[in-house]
């Protein structure tokens, strides 16, 4: 398990769980505090489960892009993991909040935008690289939380709005599950650009 431990730090692991949980908790607390409702509305869930997802978007590669696309090493296995343990951490760290008077809820909600948004997130560190994978996720969730769209019927609405729409409607579940395949794959098996030799040298 040691190669567990020195991966888990190479990739700054730690400071993303840390990072994740207090963004986590300060939501809840700004919930229990100003709202009556037991359970933490759409809008602020998304919002919350974004910056989590944008926490762990930042372990996506290492410092030595060389060393991440080498072959002695089953990359796509080790990424593929990376992200389900990433999805499951924020997913229990939402969870705990069942355990008190203010609640990230349904389950199925928080799981579909969970998956969904670091999908979107590795697709973004296999195109544009970790550095930049927050764009997307950041872009998407500030267009969903927009007060104008909700709940609705209409399919291109619920596509735009995935986030905030309710657990069970096909379009979002369906959006979600595209975006966290298709990021899955797109990261498992090509991992990040390779950056110039410059920008992974160490500081002198």
């Amino acid at each position: 398990m040691r190669w567990f431990r020195l991966h888990l730090r190479s990739r700054r692991v730690p400071l993303a769980v840390s990072s994740a949980a207090a963004i986590v908790a300060l939501a809840w607390v700004l919930s229990l505090v100003y709202t009556e409702s037991t359970t933490i509305n759409a809008r602020t869930a998304s919002l919350t489960i974004m910056l989590a997802v944008v926490a762990f978007g930042t372990t996506l590669s290492g410092a030595d892009d060389a060393l991440d696309h080498t072959a002695s090493v089953n990359w796509p296995l080790r990424r593929a993991g990376h992200l389900l343990l990433a999805t499951a951490a924020i997913t229990a760290l939402l969870s705990l909040s069942t355990l008190t008077d203010a609640r990230y809820e349904p389950f199925a909600l928080v799981l579909r935008n969970t998956a969904g948004l670091l999908g979107l997130t590795a697709l973004g560190a296999a195109v544009v690289g970790a550095a930049l994978s927050w764009i997307a996720p950041l872009t998407w969730t500030l267009i969903a939380v927009l007060p104008f769209l909700g709940p609705s019927t209409d399919v291109r609405v619920q596509v735009a709005s995935w986030l905030t729409q309710p657990a069970g409607t096909t379009a979002a579940t369906a959006c979600a599950t595209v975006l966290a395949v298709t990021g899955l794959l797109a990261y498992a098996l090509r991992g990040g650009p390779l950056r110039p030799a410059t920008e992974t040298a160490p500081d002198r």
